[in-house]
């Protein structure tokens, strides 16, 4: 019997799954139960996700490329596939800093250069947690699946996926059908791979989110 555990400040951990099966609601639960008030968080908004918005400001915090956060809370950054060379500067930033989480949605479109890969490998000594969500693991930096920790798996579309993901993390079964909205998770500790149900809600996540995440102001 293995136990279940939450990623903490030391760890990477990535979700997969094809559109509308959950996977950024879970990666907000996930973020959820992170400590804001320890580092401050991250989300890289690739595509100007809803959800974000349900959490409104606060706590969220904008901020713009190119920026860094203050010590503490939940910050959302706006970003164009295009703007891959100042993401990438961007990047080195927040690696040279350290002690900043991020979530990261969709990871595919994260510069396949040297700071994100440096952040995966490093991140657990320089306390940089990531959260990284992807419908496309084909797409993806192996060092997404070879660096994590932890693994959900919802439902994919291509079957080169599968084949990614199970390669990858050196285990097989996530092939397997489970009901809607319910993952796999594969916790690397462990070499263990089994089922979870849902997580709550967006609304639910989005409260959630709200009533953890601090607000603070740029100088604190």
């Amino acid at each position: 019997m293995h136990d279940f555990h939450l990623p903490g400040a030391e760890h990477r951990t990535t979700v997969i799954g094809m559109t509308g099966t959950g996977k950024t609601v879970f990666g907000a639960h996930l973020l959820s139960k992170q400590r804001f008030d320890k580092r401050p968080w991250i989300v890289i908004d690739f595509k100007d996700e809803e959800l974000w918005d349900v959490v409104k400001s606060p706590p969220v915090q904008n901020l713009k490329l190119g920026e860094m956060p203050g010590k503490t809370g939940l910050y959302r950054m706006r970003v164009d596939p295009w703007q891959s060379d100042d993401l990438e500067e961007w990047l080195k930033k927040v690696w040279s800093r350290g002690n900043i989480g991020l979530f990261v949605d969709e990871v595919s479109l994260i510069p396949q250069k040297d700071a994100f890969k440096a952040i995966l490998r490093q991140g657990r000594s320089r306390l940089v947690p990531v959260i990284a969500c992807t419908q496309r693991p084909v797409d993806c930096d192996r060092e997404v699946f070879t660096e994590c920790n932890y693994m959900a798996c919802f439902r994919l579309k291509d079957e080169r996926d599968y084949k990614v993901v199970n390669g990858l993390i050196g285990t097989k079964g996530a092939e397997r059908p489970l009901p809607p909205h319910y993952s796999w998770w594969y916790d690397a500790g462990q070499n263990s791979l089994f089922p979870l149900k849902p997580c709550p809600p967006p609304d639910i996540v989005a409260q959630n989110l709200r009533e953890v995440a601090p607000v603070r102001t740029w100088w604190k």
